[in-house]
């Protein structure tokens, strides 16, 4: 039975690419419908959020202005009551009517707020009236109050319903019982407070035209309103506030919201301390959501714009899967390519490596045996002939000899700059301080006739590796010992500095230094800027230094004037920032 044709791999792989895009269109779907459904529910969070926030604001407003005027009308009261009781003092003590009257006089002028003081016998006559101005309002009969201390013989100060006086204005009457020196009742005493210095003081504080107060005794009946008297019909203050204060008198202020002739208000209720007066303070409900309503309308609205935005940003998205599909096959077969280039440049890399090693081999081999034959030729020419040379050929002789074992050297230093690029490197904690004082240490047994004062500052931490790094500060230290051979006393000293992410190191010397022009020669192979100076060195001590700080991920330079000293400064990150290491 014959098998049926293979299909392309291209075949194959449609079906499985439109698969993955139909679920790539859902799983965008889905998720675009998550977030439209947390949107909403942040929103309505929020609005709900908002509209608690904004009932406790404008309780906390009402309450804070029914505060003060139950301050302020607490302040009128004490000043009625302290001149009733002075008046009733005076009667007890004389009753010199002309004594009365000029006490009554002095009160007002203490007490501009107080319309008028006035003294009723228990009969129902007046004995003394005094008032502010000659528009004042006058009693032409004594208040209700008489048969109420009859039967109520120690009610404390009595606060009667507004008054409207012969000016047209409006008076808050209060009364209080006066006794004799033996506690039985002598007279009345009636003192009437000017409602309007308490509605210009509530004007000046409401914070909205829309404020009304009110003030209730305590059997909750309406004694005034501010602002102004008004026809509109007040609510059932008593079942109102038996509803929400259970028959008892709130320690603090509480509010509820209420309707007056059909509109909604919230208010607030607060009850005088010493007083038996109910302070009212109440705002429309739609001047207090006026700004949770606009909040609302913004929060919508920004609630739709980014559902609108997610649903745009979903669309974008899925043209951008749609056009990624067409780019992920080419790219498919760019990385195919750059894998099979990176290979074949890796193989390449791995050929010219292993070159290198071989020609360091064959440097470090071949081309020693013909030195050694040279070297020793010469020596044997020296030792067998020498007799036979005049000064001239032993002279050239000595010179070969030079020459070969000079050009030994420099082979030596080629293969240690080679080791120094190809050798993995070997990371731990270095303390650079040690390694500077071991290798001075060392050139001093070297030369113990030089005097040289080294100076290193402690505890030189880094991390790298320490065969590389004491290679260079031995080139480095090296060259400062040779360059101060002619100072008395020579001095180099080694410092490091922390910069950001970096140590910066300094090692100093007071040498011969030299011209910053040639600065740049400094680092390259075989460049001396003092090589006929009888300095010696190859120069490939500073080339060396230069490959070991850059494979450490820093940088070095000089800094120098001639006969001035020099300076090479290096850099080294706190942490290694090396990719090859060691291989297992």
């Amino acid at each position: 039975m014959a098998r049926p044709p293979a299909l392309p791999e291209s075949s194959q792989a449609e079906p499985l690419a439109s698969d993955l895009l139909a679920r790539s269109a859902w799983s965008f779907l889905g998720i675009y419908l998550l977030l439209v459904v947390l949107i909403l529910a942040g929103t309505w969070a929020l609005i709900t959020q908002d509209w608690v926030r904004q009932q406790k604001v404008q309780e906390t407003e009402l309450s804070s202005l029914a505060h003060s005027l139950a301050e302020m009308l607490e302040h009128d009261l004490a000043d009625a009551d302290r001149a009733l009781r002075s008046l009733g003092r005076m009667q007890a003590q004389s009753a010199n009517t002309e004594n009365l009257r000029e006490l009554a006089r002095q009160e007002l002028l203490q007490a501009p707020h107080i319309a008028r003081l006035a003294i009723w016998s228990a009969k129902g006559q007046e004995i003394v009236g005094v008032q502010q101005n000659m528009l004042a309002t006058t009693l032409s009969s004594p208040l209700p109050s008489v048969e109420l201390f009859r039967r109520q013989p120690q009610p404390g100060l009595l606060i009667h319903t507004a008054i409207v006086g012969a000016d047209g204005l409006r008076y808050l009457p209060v009364e209080r019982i006066l006794r004799g020196a033996q506690g039985e009742v002598q007279s009345y005493g009636v003192a009437l407070l000017e409602v309007a210095t308490l509605e210009q003081y509530f004007r000046a504080i409401r914070l909205t035209d829309s404020d009304q107060a009110s003030l209730l005794d305590g059997d909750t009946r309406l004694l005034t309103s501010m602002p102004g008297e008004t026809d509109t019909p007040m609510p059932d203050f008593r079942r109102l506030l038996a509803s929400q204060a259970n028959g008892q008198r709130p320690d603090k202020a509480f509010g509820t919201t209420y309707e007056i002739d059909g509109e909604s208000q919230v208010g607030v209720f607060r009850w005088l301390s010493r007083y038996p007066l109910i302070v009212e303070a109440a705002r429309p409900t739609a001047v207090a959501r006026a700004g949770f309503t606009a909040m609302k309308r913004r929060l919508l609205t920004g609630a739709g714009a980014l559902i609108g935005l997610l649903g745009l940003l979903t669309w974008l998205i899925y043209a951008d899967s749609q056009r990624h599909r067409s780019a992920r096959a080419s790219l498919g077969r760019i990385n195919a390519s750059l894998e099979e280039r990176v290979g074949r440049r890796t193989a390449e890399l791995e050929q010219s490596n292993r070159e290198m090693i071989a020609f360091s081999y064959s440097i470090s081999h071949d081309l020693r045996a013909p030195l050694r034959a040279i070297n020793g030729f010469a020596h044997a020419l020296r030792e067998d002939f020498s007799e036979r040379l005049d000064d001239q050929g032993r002279d050239y002789l000595d010179r070969i000899c030079r020459a070969s074992v000079r050009m030994g050297e420099l082979i030596d230093e080629l293969l240690a700059l080679a080791n120094v690029s190809r050798a993995p490197l070997v990371i731990e904690e270095l303390d650079l301080t040690l390694i500077a004082s071991d290798i001075v240490e060392e050139l001093r047994l070297a030369s113990p006739e030089r005097q040289v004062l080294f100076q290193a500052q402690a505890n030189l931490h880094v991390e790298g590796d320490e065969a590389l790094l004491r290679n260079a500060l031995t080139n480095l230290i090296g060259n400062a010992w040779k360059f101060t051979r002619g100072r008395r006393p020579a001095v180099i000293s080694f410092t490091a500095e922390e910069e950001a992410e970096f140590i910066r190191f300094t090692l100093a010397d007071n040498g011969i230094g030299f011209d910053m022009a040639h600065a740049k020669r400094l680092f390259q192979p075989f460049q001396q800027l003092h090589g006929n100076q009888g300095f010696g060195g190859t120069g490939i001590g500073l080339a060396s230094v230069r490959r070991i700080i850059e494979r450490h991920g820093g940088q070095i330079w000089a800094e120098a004037d001639p006969e001035q000293g020099a300076s090479f400064i290096f850099t080294l990150p706190l942490r290694a920032r090396v990719i090859r290491r060691r291989r297992k």
